[in-house]
């Protein structure tokens, strides 16, 4: 497959100016396409584009890009944390409702047990 030294990229930026998308140009076999308007298109080295985090990098207008490493490890953060499955939401709440009536079983054995 042919490589290019430098490619040309378009990016899609949220309104802070991290990147959270690009096209690329690709080699059909025959030739290179860009299936986009390139007339916004930043000339990138293809090893820069592997190292891209999206929602934490960005990209300067001679096509350097760079990545906040604080934002990409809180991108990573909330990408790892657990979020409960509906199953696991139910077993936590019947856990509560099982101690609930426990608790409330004792007291009442302790009153009954009390009065004797």
């Amino acid at each position: 497959m042919e490589t290019k030294e430098k490619m040309r990229v378009l990016f899609t930026l949220d309104s802070d100016g991290y990147i959270i998308g690009y096209q690329q140009e690709f080699y059909d076999g025959k030739e290179w396409l860009a299936p986009f308007d390139t007339s916004k298109a930043v000339e990138v080295a293809p090893a820069d584009l592997a190292g891209i985090c999206l929602g934490a990098s960005k990209v300067s207008s001679d096509g350097i890009i760079t990545t906040d490493e604080d934002k990409r490890a809180e991108l990573e953060a909330e990408a790892n944390k657990v979020i409960p499955t509906a199953e696991q939401q139910m077993i936590n709440a019947l856990g509560l409702q099982n101690a609930q009536l426990a608790a409330q079983v004792t007291t009442l054995t302790e009153k009954l047990g009390g009065e004797s």
